[in-house]
Order: structure tokens, then C-alpha cells, then sequence
């Protein structure tokens, strides 16, 4: 199962999602490795930093239960790594900007999705008991796709993770990812 985590718009947590859900998975028992298709290379400097020894970088020689795919935030690179995917992840913060970006590549990539392909939205930086938080259903409306039923809380432990690896987490962290990459790989 190849997962593609993406946004027309840099920031919304790509990268560290991309990660932290292959560990999430990883530490399941499945064997998961991670595509860095981002220039910036920062998903493959985090496994290598980390010595993650759970998560590999992805290798074509290899046979893997997922393969989680990071991306740059444009439109323009998005049509060839959408041709492999089994589900799109549209990681959006919940903020003007972010809905606005998610609507716009929900828009450009759909045509491009191969057709048992499932698009989604994964809400990340949300903070609980907010106006925003409470109205993520009519958010994923007005983009027009499918919202995850678990959200990535903002927490500053999904940071340190990136320099202290899976360890970093606490428990509440760790159960969030299992949700989210355990609804990615069923729904």
C-alpha cells in the first residue's frame, strides 16, 4: 500500500507526518518504509539522524506492507507520485490559509488519482475545544473530501521527534498516530 501525504502549501506538517506515521505502523509490526520524494530531503535526514531502525528508507529491491510517501508542497510534482498511491492524505491545518490550499490541491489532484485510489484529509495542529476544532466536519465539506476521523493535536513532542526519534512521544502522541495511520490503511 503506497500512502502519499501532500499539500500545494509548505508547513502543514507533511514531512513529520509522513515519519511519525511509518513509525506508528512500524511499531504495529508491519514493515514500512518511507519515499522521500520532497528535494529538501528532510524525511530521509530524519530516519538517517534517528538510525531508525524500524522505518526504512525506501528501497525498489524491497517488498513493504506501506510505503509512505512525503512531497514537496507543489502541485506541479504531485501527478507522477500520485500515479502509485492507494490513498491520498491531504494534511491540512486548520487554518483559512491551509483550507483554502487543501481545496485547491484536492481540486488539481483528483483527476490524476488512480481509480481505487481514496482521497482524504488529515487534520494536523489542531487544538482541542476550539471554534476550528468543532467545526472540521464542515471544513472537509467545503473542501469536498472525506475527513479522517482522528486529528493530529498540536504537540510539541511531534518536534523533538524529529531529534530524539519514536521515544520522544508520550503515550497520548503515540495513540493519535496509531489511530490516524490505522484509519489510513483501512477506510
Amino acid at each position: 500500500m503506497n500512502i502519499l501525504l501532500c499539500n500545494g502549501k509548505g508547513g502543514t506538517g507533511k514531512t513529520t507526518l509522513t515519519v511519525l506515521l511509518a513509525h506508528a505502523l512500524a511499531e504495529a509490526g508491519k514493515k514500512v518504509a518511507v519515499l522521500d520524494r520532497d528535494p529538501q530531503g528532510t524525511a530521509t535526514q530524519w530516519l538517517k539522524e534517528c538510525e531508525s531502525k524500524k522505518v526504512a528508507l525506501y528501497d525498489h529491491a524491497s517488498k513493504y506492507d506501506a510505503v509512505f510517501i512525503d512531497t514537496p508542497p507543489r502541485l506541479d510534482t504531485l501527478t507522477s507520485a500520485l500515479a502509485s498511491c492507494s490513498v491520498a492524505v491531504l494534511v491540512c491545518s486548520p487554518s483559512p490559509a491551509d483550507i483554502w490550499t487543501t481545496r485547491d490541491t484536492a481540486e488539481a489532484i483528483r483527476p490524476h488519482l488512480p481509480k481505487k485510489a481514496r482521497l482524504k484529509i488529515l487534520f494536523n495542529g489542531v487544538l482541542a475545544n476550539t471554534v476550528l476544532s468543532r467545526e472540521l466536519p464542515d471544513l472537509a465539506k467545503r473542501i469536498g473530501v472525506k475527513a479522517l476521523s482522528t486529528t493530529i493535536s498540536r504537540r510539541q513532542c511531534y518536534q523533538h521527534a524529529a531529534l530524539l526519534g519514536w521515544q520522544a512521544l508520550d503515550l497520548a502522541a503515540r495513540e493519535e498516530l496509531f489511530k490516524a495511520a490505522l484509519e489510513i490503511v483501512t477506510e
